[in-house]
């Protein structure tokens, strides 16, 4: 829901009876909408009298709503002036094309909520999932009307004939600033200039900045459009305190230990960083201290990214680890010096992982990953790379690899996080853009909300060689002074979050013990087991391993070569640990919960008696019986 002060309190959605159907409007009602957003005010009419939106808004102003509800409404009034057998009937008439697909899912499931009384007139397709290829074109061989996709598929079904547009009504551009960032570029030129679109559609731009990308998406997109700008009050930046830690590598995992078994930060909180491999050296860390999280990274597939968000928002979990990787490829300020940097160590910076999102050779790419990683995990006299735990040999196959992973992943943007407390970024980002992006995932719909960042010194960097060597934390002084200048020119100020570091050094030694445990093999078998679970549960390998059921077994029946420590003891905080400023909670502190019984003899006294059986002190004779041994030598 959006908050009180977007919503437009002078007008209901009822008011709009004259503009929109009934089942609309049913609808809406159903999904707990009574009043527009103020956008969703602005934009519905101008919509429905056929011009061209721009529209600049924040996140979760109701954006989606503002061109899902026109469009739907003009389809089903386009199908109620045809004659019931005109071939018009079945066409795609609405495109939505969103930067990632995680996007695309939570379009199309607002799209179902509305459509739910007229389903049997509006037939919608999300041919930017997880799903087959030769799925996808069945979905489109029935010809769709509204069809939520990224550009690269989009592009992919035109050429190959696959979707036509020639009766497109509507092409609505979600997150206009980052579809030209997030890799698309050369996808959108090729779909407005190789002839796909018909000369005559109106034109949607839906953006939370003005960038110069969304400038050039305005001349290829829009004409004469109406431009709807919601004025953002000053109590935004109020309601996101930013803070900043700057310490060394090692220390970040000793801050966030503190922080999260103290409960130092109350609710839900991400934690960014920018390598996959930390995101689960972070996340088996935690373990250690009992501290359940999960993780959120490019290699998963779109379904079990999509269900992770989903049990994070339920409150499955409070903590996620999110791998931010487009902050090295997408999301660069323009005057960044580390540019080249960036792209060379994305190339070597990750192993091999199971493409699951790709159409062609599932199961010998699944294999051939599996076997990669856990050969990796096995030899321990391969030569690695300085700043890669990968062997050299096959790092061309690796970069390959690498270029067919999911570029359409993101989570610093256009993914739905609900009621986060707070975004910690335990690896800087790249960009001060970036940074903007992931703490904008807190203090949403008229909630407060804080920001953490570890700022790594120069002179602290590459000290510790099995934690640290993070490219992009070398540049984190530098990037942290832009980053400073542009919240403070939005009227925001990054304030120093000073730790008691007396107190906070009595748990280094835990610290300590639980990052000596979570070794490069461990973190190495916690990704061959993330691959076992995902081929294990693939749709796509069922048939295969019905035909192959020995597979199957080898791999449900696979020990792991090098299981992580849990310590028992390392689960509860002594109480004469605790900080004497900090509250003593129940999770750590279990020793408080128990009642005192004052002393507690060594012998029981009991009533009964300590007889056992009928031995007892009521015994026959109500006498213990004398041992005739001891009286025989008397």
């Amino acid at each position: 829901m959006a908050e009180a002060r977007l919503v437009d309190q002078k007008s209901t959605f009822s008011s709009f009876s004259h503009l929109l159907d009934a089942r609309i409007l049913r609808a809406l009602a159903d999904m707990g909408f009574a009043r527009p957003t103020l956008v969703q005010s602005k934009a519905i009419p101008l919509a429905l009298e056929g011009r061209d939106i721009l529209a600049r808004a924040r996140t979760g102003s109701g954006k989606t709503a503002a061109y899902c509800i026109p469009v739907v409404q003009k389809i089903l009034s386009a199908k109620a002036s045809l004659p019931p057998d005109d071939d018009a009937h079945t066409s795609a008439r609405v495109l939505i094309l969103v930067p990632t697909r995680e996007l695309s899912e939570q379009v199309t499931a607002y799209l179902r909520g509305l459509v739910a009384y007229c389903e049997k007139n509006i037939v919608l397709a999300n041919v930017a999932s997880g799903a087959t290829s030769h799925l996808q074109r069945a979905l489109l061989a029935d010809k769709p009307d509204i069809v939520i996709s990224t550009p690269s598929r989009t592009l992919g079904f035109l050429q190959s004939k696959a979707l036509s547009l020639a009766s497109l009504d509507s092409l609505i551009i979600d997150e206009a600033d980052l579809i030209l960032s997030y890799g698309h570029d050369e996808d959108i030129r090729q779909i407005f200039g190789g002839e796909y679109l018909p000369k005559v559609y109106q034109s949607f731009l839906m953006s939370a900045t003005m960038t110069d990308d969304v400038e050039t998406l305005k001349g290829l997109a829009l004409r004469n459009p109406a431009i709807l700008k919601l004025e953002e009050g000053e109590d935004e930046a109020a309601s996101l305190t930013q803070y900043a830690v700057r310490c060394s590598e090692v220390d970040k995992f000793l801050l966030t230990y503190v922080i999260l078994k103290l409960k130092l930060i109350k609710g839900k909180c991400i934690l960014f960083v920018n390598d996959v491999d930390r995101c689960y050296r972070l996340k088996l860390f935690l373990e250690q201290f009992s501290i359940k999280s999960c993780v959120l990274n490019s290699e998963l597939p779109l379904n079990s990214r999509y269900h992770t968000v989903q049990e994070f928002n339920k409150g499955v979990y409070d903590y996620i680890i999110a791998t931010d990787e487009s902050g090295g490829r997408a999301e660069q300020d323009s005057d960044d010096e580390a540019v080249e940097d960036q792209q060379a160590q994305a190339e070597e910076d990750a192993v091999a992982v199971v493409p699951t999102q790709r159409e062609s050779t599932d199961i010998e790419n699944a294999t051939e990953a599996l076997g990669e990683v856990q050969s990796e995990t096995g030899s321990k006299k391969r030569k690695r790379t300085e700043g890669s735990s990968t062997p050299g040999p096959s790092k061309s196959r690796k970069r390959k690899h690498r270029k067919g992973k999911d570029k359409e992943y993101g989570v610093t943007r256009g993914v739905d996080f609900v009621d986060v407390a707070c975004v910690l970024n335990f690896d800087l980002p790249t960009s001060s853009r970036s940074y903007t992006h992931r703490v904008g995932r807190t203090a949403r719909a008229g909630r407060t909300g804080m920001s953490l960042s570890f700022v790594v010194s120069e002179d602290q960097w590459g000290k510790n060689k099995a934690v640290g060597c993070l490219e992009s934390a070398k540049k984190d002084e530098l990037v942290f002074s832009k980053i400073e200048k542009e919240q403070a020119a939005r009227g925001s100020k990054i304030k120093e979050y000073n730790f008691d570091m007396k107190q906070v050094e009595a748990f280094r030694y835990r610290m300590e013990d639980g990052l000596r445990a979570v070794t490069r093999s461990a973190i190495k078998e916690a990704r061959v087991k993330e691959l076992k679970t995902e081929i294990i549960n693939s749709e796509k390998l069922k048939a295969h391993f019905e035909d192959n059921p020995l597979d199957l077994e080898y791999l449900r029946h696979d020990k792991p070569l090098h299981p992580t420590r849990v310590q028992a003891h390392m689960k509860h905080v002594p109480k004469y640990l605790l900080p004497k400023i900090a509250a003593v909670d129940s999770a750590f502190a279990d020793a408080e919960l128990e009642p005192k019984v004052g002393f507690v003899s060594f012998r029981k006294t009991s009533a009964r008696g300590r007889g056992r059986g009928r031995g007892g002190a009521r015994g026959r004779g109500g006498k213990r019986k004398s041992d005739p041994l001891k009286k025989f030598g008397q």
